[in-house]
């Protein structure tokens, strides 16, 4: 499938959705070391031994032109908040 998604940031009220990308790994783990949030069904964050496979998983999405991920940036401090993510994403 040709990728029809352009990479794109969004921005507004102090956060930035930028491409999830492989260095924001570290950042993620951090993100969901408060808690377990992996074991919260109504959302899908990984546990932290599995956080490079999701991001593998979602620049796999990308690259087929079905998924777009973002990282969620705090845009004051730059720390990773978490990730966000289009997906199904078919052309009109």
């Amino acid at each position: 499938m040709t990728t029809f998604v352009k990479a794109v940031t969004l921005s507004a009220n102090g956060v930035a959705l930028v491409p999830l990308e492989v260095v924001h790994e570290a950042g993620l783990k951090a993100a969901a070391a408060d808690g377990e949030l992996w074991k919260i069904r109504v959302t899908s964050v990984p546990e932290p031994g599995a956080t490079a496979d999701y991001i593998a998983d979602a620049l796999r999405g990308r690259d087929a032109g079905d998924r777009f991920a973002f990282a969620v940036i705090e845009q004051a401090t730059g720390n990773v908040l978490g990730t966000t993510s289009y997906h199904d994403i078919l052309p009109a």
